[in-house]
């Protein structure tokens, strides 16, 4: 057998793979065979051919930052005219509507605005906890946990430890972006690299935090840029085993500072090709997300026959992706037809992937 079909064996008897098989993959193997073995993966781990979502809303909290990441259109610089932080009674309130409208989890993500201390995101997590106990709170990646502590010259273990006892047990994966430093420092030169980012997130699940992983790419990564940073997400869960999901998605450059050097978005036969090999390699993880928020409802729909499980959330007050001009949200009634459209069965999870409802 061709090395190729040695790999095909190796998936199709639930064996794992190394990381050169997986260069391999998604440099050379066909799309269709991929897509077919990445829904051999998805069913062991979902058999019941049930794809989920949850109800959620994804406002931030200030567009403030300085760490200046050139693949984001959302950060102002402070002092900016058009830079703006919430209250916590802000915060709130916003979280209450989008509870009373159904959302079950508020994403809860912001800058690094140096005028911000703990105290501050101590305060949204108690408050959210107290007022509005059924609305789950996830919230607050390893970038920002990071300038927290920067900025108040703080222990990252205390900062996670604080945040722990104030009531917040879920924490979202954002700021990977790619988890090799060759990438991140010609996209985002100022952010924590790869090394941090994995630190923090030990960390967060030692502490006894669930978090999800991300990875965005489009940008200026390599495929090998790829495989590194799967290769160290799937060492992590080996470890803690308190990934929740894995949500890779795609870079929108329109309003970055990266936008010239990007000559084309990538495709549909690029994302499948991508999301179809996460799935196959990661195979200590039981969702894999399918992105479409970044790669359109149609693409969404296909991306549940790669290997997705999942398909996020309806994403109410998203700013960070309408900033490059990629409006989007969606509803329940939408997520429900998409799925059922694709032939499977839609149900409507929580935040830990446990299932509220189906359709």
């Amino acid at each position: 057998m061709s090395s190729l079909e040695n790999i095909y064996a190796k998936v199709f008897e639930g064996k794992r793979i190394s990381t050169d098989e997986a260069a391999l993959l998604l440099g050379k193997a066909d799309l269709l065979q991929l897509g077919s073995l990445a829904d051999i993966v998805r069913k062991r781990f979902n058999p019941e051919n049930i794809v989920t979502f949850v109800a959620d809303t994804n406002p931030n909290y200030t567009n403030v930052c300085d760490t200046e990441c050139l693949f984001c259109a959302f950060w102002r610089p402070p002092g900016a005219y058009d830079a703006y932080t919430l209250s916590v009674d802000k915060v709130i309130e916003i979280m209450r509507t989008s509870y009373h409208n159904g959302a079950t989890t508020v994403l809860l993500q912001g800058g690094h605005n140096p005028e911000l201390k703990l105290d501050y995101y101590i305060e949204i997590v108690k408050r959210a906890r107290k007022e509005i106990p059924d609305l789950h709170l996830h919230a607050f990646s390893a970038p920002e946990i990071a300038a927290i502590a920067k900025y108040e010259d703080l222990d990252t273990k205390y900062v996670l430890q604080s945040l722990w006892d104030a009531g917040l047990r879920t924490i979202p994966g954002g700021g990977a972006e790619v988890l090799s430093n060759r990438a991140r420092r010609a996209i985002s030169p100022l952010k924590i690299d790869a090394d941090e980012w994995m630190k923090i997130t030990r960390e967060a699940h030692l502490t006894g935090f669930k978090t999800t992983a991300t990875m965005m790419f489009g940008h200026l990564e390599q495929d090998e840029d790829i495989i590194e940073h799967l290769s160290r997400i799937r060492e992590l869960q080996d470890e803690t085993g308190n990934f929740l999901a894995f949500i890779p998605w795609t870079f929108k450059p329109k309003n970055t500072l990266l936008e010239k050097r990007i000559k084309d978005e990538v495709g549909g036969e690029r994302y499948l090709r991508v999301l179809s090999v996460c799935r196959i390699f990661l195979d200590n993880f039981k969702h894999v997300q399918g992105s479409w928020f970044t790669q359109g409802k149609k693409m969404g729909s296909m991306s549940m026959h790669y290997g997705a499980s999942d398909l996020g959330g309806t994403l109410y007050d998203e700013n960070v992706l309408g900033c490059a001009e990629n409006k989007i949200r969606s509803t329940v009634d939408e997520l429900v037809h998409m799925i059922k459209s694709a032939g499977f069965i839609p149900a409507q999870r929580n935040t830990y992937y446990e299932i509220l409802e189906r359709f």
